[in-house]
């Protein structure tokens, strides 16, 4: 069991190593205010100078807000020291919530490239002020990926080691404080839960997970209640890009992955995305899918009328805008050391797909849309700067 929870952690860190790949170029930050810094990880004031590379002295993780069309940006929090990941908006439409982490690499600044061990969320107000502690970090243990369930100040979160990863809902006041103890979402024993994802209008929650059949291990976007595992559906199968099942006989299925599902605003469609490169050169890399929620087995890639076979190509954790339209992060292997992430958006069929225009100089990944108390669309995304140097001063 331990190897098989083990494993499937393997998606994420993929995600987070390829978040760390280095680009050094020239180009630097535009449209941007002054950054602001604050106090970072569990004891809120770790020192800032013991991340000893240019990378890291320069402010280099940030998260910005913006208006949906990528105009009117501002930074609502920097940090030389800590990545910031899974930007969410709080149903009191006042907070922005986020993922941090605790792990040093070889430069002693704090990544996300080791994986989400150690991880915490934390909560800022909408004008950088007030930047708090909500999930605190345990040693060895992974706290990320809330979503918060609308209109209730209620949320979902994963958590916990590796060995025993559980879905958790919890409550906060009008201050983000917890109100009593998080409670735990049952799922069923024979599923590992990854990336959950709660829909508050329809009281269901989605999340990838890895089956044991009993013959073999299968990949899943499973949909269920949010206060119970009643009524679990499994809305897909684990396929490779000809459309075939991967049932893998152990529990490393590093064949397929199905990850970040989302539920659409009216609770009728899930987008989620698929990486599913099992036959060399024909296969293809990260891509879009769909899924009705009423027609299992039937998603459709989104991605790959624009995409194709390129495994050089990514499309990644998507976001629904409205019931018809997606926001989500593309990245681009340009060579072994460069990279380019930016955030588009297009219709849930895959038509009429846009690049969003933000600030050059920075590499975008989390993006989430939200609409603020004044019915104004923004989003909030966090953008890796590409220093202008890779050498340690």
């Amino acid at each position: 069991m331990r190897q098989q929870l083990k494993i499937v952690l393997l998606a994420v860190a993929f995600m987070a190593l390829i978040a760390g790949f280095v680009n050094c170029a020239k180009s630097g930050p535009q449209n941007t205010q002054n950054p602001i810094e604050n106090g970072q990880g569990s004891n809120n004031s770790p020192p800032t100078d013991i991340c000893n590379t240019i990378d890291c002295k320069t402010k280099k993780y940030n998260l910005f807000i913006a208006d949906l069309d990528g105009s009117n940006v501002r930074v609502l929090k920097s940090s030389s020291y800590q990545d910031m990941t899974h930007p969410r908006f709080s149903s009191d439409k006042k907070w922005i919530t986020y993922t941090t982490y605790n792990d040093l690499n070889a430069q002693n600044c704090a990544t996300s490239d080791q994986g989400y061990l150690n991880t915490e969320i934390r909560a800022v107000k909408l004008d950088g002020s007030d930047d708090r502690v909500l999930i605190p970090a345990v040693k060895n243990e992974l706290h990320t990926n809330d979503y918060w369930i609308t209109p209730n100040n209620e949320f979902t979160y994963l958590a916990g080691p590796v060995t025993s990863l559980k879905i958790y809902r919890a409550s906060v006041d009008a201050n983000m404080k917890l109100v009593g103890s998080p409670k735990h979402i049952p799922v069923p024993s024979t599923i590992v839960p990854m990336d959950p994802q709660a829909n508050g209008v329809t009281g269901k929650i989605v999340f990838p997970g890895l089956y044991n059949s009993g013959t073999g291990f299968v990949k899943s976007i499973f949909i269920m209640n949010t206060s119970d595992s009643q009524e679990i559906v499994g809305l897909t199968l684990g396929r490779d890009h000809k459309g075939m099942v991967i049932q893998c006989s152990n529990s490393a299925c590093e064949n397929i992955m199905e990850n970040d599902p989302k539920i659409s605003p009216d609770g009728s469609h899930v987008a989620f995305m698929r990486f599913a490169n099992v036959s060399g050169g024909d296969g293809f890399g990260w891509h879009i899918f769909v899924v009705p929620v009423t027609n299992k087995l039937t998603e459709k890639d989104i991605s790959y009328q624009h995409l194709g076979s390129n495994i050089l190509l990514n499309d990644t954790m998507p976001e629904w805008i409205d019931n018809n339209t997606l926001i989500f992060s593309t990245f681009n292997f340009l060579s072994a050391n460069n990279s380019v992430r930016e955030i588009f958006k297009m219709n849930a069929d895959g038509s009429n797909r846009s690049k969003i225009n933000l600030p050059a100089g920075f590499r975008y990944a989390d993006v989430f849309p939200f609409t603020d108390s004044d019915g104004k669309q923004n989003i909030v995304v966090n953008a890796e700067k590409i220093s202008a140097s890779c050498q340690a001063p």
